[in-house]
Formats: structure tokens, sequence, C-alpha cells
């Protein structure tokens, strides 16, 4: 298995400038609202399907393992809670747990619960809540990044150790005397007082016979004082004790040892009295970062076969050999960022093939062992073990057996974590084996996947409804190979693609209904602008006529996919293939407020911003979709009169509006950003070239206009190359922080290449020098008074 610590190597080793700005944008949006977590990584098994102790959620797999602590309640909320809740009852709920948190936990409130106690009869309570809070005072002083600890009162914490030795040995309850004693230590502990702490401990243990979780929490300290000392093996031991025992002390245990060598884990073992305690420093031992955990399961198994951290430990070895078994995905998450680039920071497949290799190796050992397991009569928790044998299963392709194992897991009472864990893997092992027999109960079970509350609901739901998009495909070249290779020869027309839109339907069924999503789902409407016209076209046409089957009426319920987000998308689309009718069809069957809504009233402009005062318009006359049916007029007026100039122009105009460049952009995208040329991938497309429009302005200049008409002609054609020189300049420039380099590339530009781009402003110049447009285009464009100069 690959070593752990190689997963955070070699991020910003390939990083070019570009793509390195581009990342820190990502980053500084990926901050905004939506499931965001630093936790997330691509993984088809979960942790939570494992019964465990409690305040263990903290112990999945993680990479960001510093600052994880799951999603059920950890071990501080857990002793906050006990401590209340004992309180509580010890004061025979007459005071409120609220009262009780003030009193104990903010500065300022013991004295009123205090005084409450004592009215109580509850003196030696009350006294004990008013030495805490002195004590408090002085052991919680700590530092941080920017400024030291505040010094300690030595002198008053020694004299408060000794009220406390006096009121523990005066004290009648146990359950005062237990926390007298802890208070006790934390004294000792603050003062850096090892030996005296042990013998305290030794002194004070005897003084009660209730125990309770506090004594967990004395236990913490003495181990921690023999840490002090340089006793590393036994505090190890006593750690891994509290760990084993302790749900208020378990991540104070793991934390306190998780800087050490594992050869401190090896002493600790040779201390330990009994098979129970060998288990726990194994178990303390197999939930530390950056090592294999087969080798310490298989010593766990042979001490206790049902130890109840045994579950939890198979989750983590499962899940942090996923990591590598599904590099691709794994390698642009946040957190883990593995190196299987190349020198361009693409993915090399043959670093993913070998960390896959790795992975597999490593999945077949845990399969023999969970195999061994379940020869064993006398193993519980079968459920989750057959579960884990059979995802594993899975992987290896063994899904006869995997599904046997499901069968039989789904008749142990499995918990409602496992169950989901299990529909995922029946659903999964179907499109294996059946393919779309079942397609009816494919679609079901994927319907109650479709419930996504985490990272890992999602990865299964994307998993799955890819796997049935891939089915849908597959059936289809499979019916299409079966016709032999004349069958085409008699088809008129190509037959409508039902497996394609039923495929896309599978996947989307998968995404999100929200602009922010997991790093390995996506977002439904960002999933429809990736697809060109023709593939909205026959999804629209499927949905609305194509529709034949219940299968095919439940896959588009799972879709769940809004039309006017369809129809919005498709006639988008078309506006970016200059296809102005069609697209005029499709807006107008949208809802119409659509076009009155805050995207539109706020970015939405009739005409671009021209720089120059060929039109005085304080406001634009017209609305978006009125605006949009003169659009639609103009491509009709230049196919009915060729050699009309005005309807090029302003078809031309409308273009160049509706592009990257215009105001009226949101006729042809959804979103739109300042860096999407100077940081996006290279792209010839009309939207960002203005090719569509510039061929307008051409067409304009050929039907011979009116001076006046022909210099706003030329002005705007000589956007258009701008434009596209910019987007020359953008793609050629060398990715590189040399600034020689770049001077020589700008040089070269702006004296061989930039004048190919300056045709609009030659004609301007010209031909139409003595109009009144040109001449206020002098006064506002600098650009052109420069060319005019040269």
């Amino acid at each position: 298995m690959p070593k752990f610590d190689e997963y955070h190597s070699h991020f910003m080793k390939h990083l070019r400038p570009k793509r390195l700005l581009s990342w820190f944008i990502l980053f500084s949006f990926a901050c905004g609202p939506g499931p965001l977590d630093f936790e997330e990584f691509f993984t088809l098994f979960d942790p939570a399907v494992a019964e465990r102790p409690a305040a263990t959620d903290e112990y999945f797999f993680t990479h960001n393992y510093l600052n994880f602590y799951g999603e059920g309640p950890n071990s501080q909320q857990l002793s906050d809670s006990l401590n209340l809740e004992s309180w509580y009852q010890y004061a025979d709920q007459k005071i409120s747990k609220d009262e009780f948190r003030k009193g104990l936990y903010d500065t300022g409130n013991g004295l009123k619960l205090a005084n409450k106690l004592r009215a109580m009869g509850k003196t030696e309570a009350a006294d004990y809540v008013l030495l805490a809070q002195e004590i408090d005072k002085e052991t919680q002083k700590f530092g941080n990044y920017w400024e030291p600890a505040p010094l300690v009162n030595e002198q008053l914490l020694a004299d408060l150790r000794d009220y406390v030795m006096m009121n523990i040995l005066a004290a009648r309850e146990d359950f005062i005397k237990e926390r007298y004693t802890f208070q006790a230590m934390k004294i000792d502990a603050k003062l850096n007082d090892h030996v005296g702490l042990i013998d305290d401990y030794n002194t004070l243990d005897g003084e009660y016979k209730t125990k309770t979780f506090i004594s967990d929490w004395i236990e913490s300290r003495v181990a921690g004082a023999h840490l002090g000392m340089g006793d590393t093996a036994k505090a190890v031991l006593e750690f891994a004790k509290i760990f084993e025992k302790s749900p208020t002390r378990r991540n104070q245990a793991d934390l306190s040892v998780r800087r050490l060598e594992l050869k401190n884990f090896d002493a600790a073992l040779n201390l330990a009295k009994n098979d129970q305690e060998k288990a726990a420093v194994l178990t303390l031992q197999a939930i530390q970062p950056f090592q294999d955990g087969l080798p310490l399961m298989k010593e766990i198994a042979s001490l206790d076969l049902n130890h109840t951290m045994l579950p939890l430990i198979m989750s983590r070895e499962i899940n942090k050999n996923e990591v590598g078994f599904y590099a691709k995905q794994n390698a642009g998450m946040y957190a883990y960022q593995l190196d299987v680039y190349d020198d361009n920071y693409k993915i090399d497949s043959a670093k993913v093939a070998q960390r896959n290799k790795e992975a597999e190796s490593y999945f077949e050992e845990l399969l023999s062992f969970n195999q061994t397991l379940l020869k064993n009569d006398k193993l519980q928790q079968r459920s989750f073990w057959l579960a884990s044998a059979a995802y594993l299963n899975f992987i290896a392709g063994q899904f006869d057996t995997a599904e046997k194992q499901v069968k039989e897991a789904l008749q142990q009472n499995p918990t409602i974590d496992l169950q989901s864990q299990l529909l995922f893997l029946e659903t999964v092992i179907s499109l294996k084996t059946d393919g779309l027999e079942k397609e009816g109960e494919l679609l079901i079970q994927i319907e109650k996947l479709q419930t996504v509350e985490n990272f890992r609901d999602n990865n299964r739901l994307a998993f799955v409804t890819e796997q049935l998009a891939q089915k849908y495909l597959e059936a289809e070249d499979q019916k299409n190979d079966s016709g032999g290779f004349l069958s085409s020869c008699s088809k008129k027309e190509a037959p409508f693609p039902r497996a394609k839109v039923k495929a896309f339907l599978a996947k989307i069924s998968g995404g999100s209904d929200y602009e922010y999503q997991y790093q390995t789902g996506y977002h439904k409407t960002g999933l429809l602008y990736q697809q060109n016209a023709e593939t909205l076209s026959n999804l629209l046409e499927f949905i609305t006529e194509k529709a034949e089957t219940s299968e095919d009426q439940k896959l588009i319920e799972l879709a769940n996919l809004k039309m006017d987000d369809l129809r919005l998308a498709l006639g988008r689309k078309l506006v970016r293939e200059q296809k102005y009718p069609e697209a005029l069809a499709q807006f107008q069957a949208c809802d119409p407020s659509i076009f009155n809504q805050e995207a539109f009233s706020q970015y939405f402009s009739a005409y671009p911003r021209q720089y120059v005062g060929s039109r005085d318009l304080e406001e634009d006359p017209l609305q978006p979709l009125e605006y949009f049916k003169k659009v639609a007029t103009y491509q009709q007026e230049t196919t009915e009169n060729p050699d009309d100039a005005w309807a090029w122009y302003n078809l031309g105009l409308a273009a160049y509006n509706m592009s990257y460049w215009g105001e009226g952009w949101l006729f042809s995208d959804r979103m739109w950003g300042a860096m999407e040329i100077e940081y996006g991938d290279p792209t010839d497309e009309d939207y960002f070239t203005n090719d569509y429009a510039k061929a307008c302005f051409e067409k304009a200049l050929a039907a011979n206009p009116e001076p006046e008409l022909g210099a706003q002609i030329c002005y705007m054609g000589a956007l258009c190359e701008r434009n596209q020189y910019y987007i020359a300049y953008t793609n050629g420039r060398p990715d590189t922080y040399k600034q020689e380099e770049l001077d020589y590339y700008r040089i070269k530009m702006e004296t061989s290449v930039k004048p190919t781009f300056q045709s609009f402003f030659k004609r301007l110049k010209n031909q139409y020098d003595e109009t009144e447009f040109e001449s206020q285009v002098i006064k506002e464009c600098i650009t052109y008074v420069n060319y005019k100069l040269q």
C-alpha cells in the first residue's frame, strides 16, 4: 500500500503561473455558501456503517485529521453534557442544566449557583463550585500563536491545592470527593509537578468508592504525568486504557500520543498485563495516521475477535485505500493532492495506474482478512463484515459473491446507515450482473439513494447514476451491432437517440439542484449548459413527446428537470449558433417573469458599451424579451433583403451585444466572468471571437451604407477585431514570470500581429474620415487616434 505522507506531496510542483492564479480564484470563490467539506474525497464505503463506541466518529479516515471531529458527538461535547446531567441529578433536578452550565463554566456566575446550592443544603457543593472557579482562573491560562500565556501565580495555586486537600478529607459525599480529586490533578499538572500528581492520585484515589466518568478525567491526568516524567511506555499504556473505556477523554488520549514514534507502542505492549490491555494499545496505535492498519487488526482479532473498535479500523483502512484506488477522482480534491500529474499538470495515466495497482493489492489483503473473520462462528456484527466483504468483492469483480453477501447482510438486522450502504451495493451489483433487465427496480432503488446529506451520499449517488448512464449507452451499442453491416443501408434518417437522452437523464439524476455542490458532484443546470443545442433539443423532445414506457417516465421524474431551465439553456445554445428565431421560440415558451428577474434587470442592456456616443440613450427602450424579438427580426430582414445595410448593422450589433463582450450576454449564457479568457482554456467559439458579428459588419459595408452608418459599422467591426487580437494575444502568451520573455512577446505581437487586426480602423480612416461619427471616435478613442497618427 502507498505511504500516506506521499499524498501531500507535489501539489504545487507543476503549477504554471496562469494555472496557479486560476486555482487561487477557484479557492477564493469556493469558500462561499454550500456543502464545502475539507474532509471530502471520493469513497463509496461509508464508515458510519460500523457499529462503534461513542465519540469515535472523529476517527473516520481523513487527511484533515488535526481538525476533524466527525458528525457525531465528540469527547468534549460528551464531557460537558455528562457533567451537566450529573450535577442536575445531584441537585434533585431542582436547578436547571442551563443554570449549572453558567455557574460551572462562565466565570462570574459561580456565586449565584453556589447560593442556590447552599439554599438546598448542599453546602459542600457550594464551596466546591466557588473553589473550582478560583482554580480555573489560574489553570485556564493558555497562550496562542500571537501572544504568550499569562503568568501563572504558582503560590496561589499551591494555596488552592492546600484548600482542595483539606476539603476532600472533610467532604462526606463521593460526588464531591471525586471532583476535588480532579481539581488537585489540574493544579499539579499546571505546576508541572508530575511526581506530586501521581502521589496525590495514590493518596486520594481511595477516599471515595463511587466512581464516575470524572475518574476517567483523573486517570487521563495521571497518564499525562507519566508522559511528562519520561515514562513513555507507561503513559501510552494508560492512555490506551482511557481511549478504550472513556468516551469523554478518548480524543485527549489520542492527541496525547499522536506525536509519538511507533516504537513507544511496542514498549507499551510489553507492559500490558492481559489481552484486554494489549488490544487497547493496538487499537490506539491502529487509529494513528500514516500507517497500514491491517497487521494491527490481525493482532487485535487474535486477542479479541469482537473488539468494539475493529469494524471502525476496518472502515478506516478501506477508506484510506480508496484514495489511491480512485486516484483519478481524488487527484483534484482540496486535501488529497496525489502526485498523478505530468509536467503540464495533466493527469498522468501511468501514475494513476500505479496507484490503482498498489490499492488493488491492499484491497486483496483486506478481503482475505475479512473472509477469514466471516468463517468464525463466534464473529459478531456480521452484517458489517458481510457488507465490507461485499464491497471488497465488488471492487474485485466478484459480483456473484458480493450479491450473496449483500443478501445475507440484509437478513442480519442492519442499522439505518448500513441499510443505505447495502442498498447502494445491491444497485451497482445489479447493474453489473443484470444490466437493464430490471430497469424499473433499479430506478426505484436509485430514487432512495437521492437523499444526500453528506459527501459520501453524494459519491454513491453520482457513481450509480453514471453507471446507469453507461448501461443505457452500452445497450444501444449492442443493439446497433446486432443489426449486421448492411443494417443501416435501408434507413432513410437517423433514429431518435433515445439511449443518449436516457443516459443524460440518468447522469443528471445524480446532480444537485443547488449552485454549490460537492467536489465530486455537479449542478443540474450547469450540466445542461455543457451540452450542445442538438442534445438539449432531443432531451426536450423526449420529455414532451418521446417517453413511451413507465421506466421512461420514472427516469424523467428522477431527473427532476425544470422545463424553464431546459428551454432557457436550449435557447441560449441556439443563440450561440446564431439561430435566433428558433431561440426566440424557446424563450417565449418560458415563464415571462424569468426575463424580469434580478439577473436581467441588473446586467442586461439592449446596447453594448461602444465608448463612443453613437446613440444618446439615457435608458434602454426595450425589455429583454422584446429586445430579442427585434434581434430575430433583424436576422429575418437580412435573409429577405441581403442588401439592407441597416439590417446587417443591427444584426451585427445584436450579435456583438449578446457575446461575451456585450451587455446582452444573458441571452447566450447564465454566467459571466472577467477572467474567462485570461485564465480559462483557449477557445474559438463565436461567443468570444465575434466572428459572426464581424461577418455581419462586413456584409453591412458591402451593402454601400451612407457615410455616417459606414463609420459606425467600421467602429463596431474594429471592436470585434480588438477582441480577436486580445484572444490571440492571451492564447499565445508565454506561461512564464520572466519579464524579458513577456516584453519580447508583447513587442512581437504589437509590431507583427496587431496590424492584421486593424482592417476596420483602416477603412474608417481611409473612407469615413470626414464623418461626424469619425470625429466623435477621435475624441473618445485613444486607440484609434494612435492608429491614425501612424
